[in-house]
């Protein structure tokens, strides 16, 4: 079908510019974030293909690092509060991410290499750390701290 503009013809493009690689990596990584306050960071690099990531941050001097290569990897996040700290890293096929982090103080360290990998962190209240570290395919993890300076260290692998 040809549509004519400014009196010429031309074609209709078949495909979208988001199913077209770019330098061997595709542009249909979307990413989300909203921030409020001060010195509120943000730094997310995604390679692959259709990489999703969401990122609201509430509070004062929050900072969130990331980086996902490979296909479908997701993740969203949330901080709330003063001086939280999340990394989070994603290497492979479909992992996601789950990150909520209110209060003050708390820090995420979060890495996932293989496929089909899950992580679900909740932290409220004071001075949490959770270290997590996903090597293999299909595991899943779900950790909720609530309180006061407590610290969780999960390796898994297969």
């Amino acid at each position: 079908m040809a549509q004519e503009i400014d009196g010429s013809a031309g074609e209709l493009a078949t495909t979208s510019e988001l199913d077209r690689p770019l330098f061997g990596y595709s542009v249909a990584n979307v990413a989300t974030i909203y921030q409020v306050g001060n010195f509120n960071h943000v730094s997310a690099q995604q390679l692959g293909t259709v990489n999703f990531l969401s990122v609201d941050q509430v509070g004062f001097s929050n900072l969130l690092i990331t980086r996902q290569a490979g296909e479908g990897n997701s993740t969203i996040a949330s901080q709330s509060g003063d001086s939280n700290i999340a990394a989070l890293l994603q290497a492979g096929y479909e992992n996601f991410i789950l990150l909520e982090q209110v209060g003050y103080a708390h820090k995420a360290d979060i890495s996932q290499y293989g496929m089909r990998n899950s992580a679900s962190v909740e932290q409220i209240g004071l001075y949490h750390n959770v270290t997590i570290n996903q090597r293999g395919s299909g595991l899943s993890t779900a950790v909720t701290q609530t309180g006061v300076s407590m610290t969780t260290t999960i390796n898994q692998y297969d």
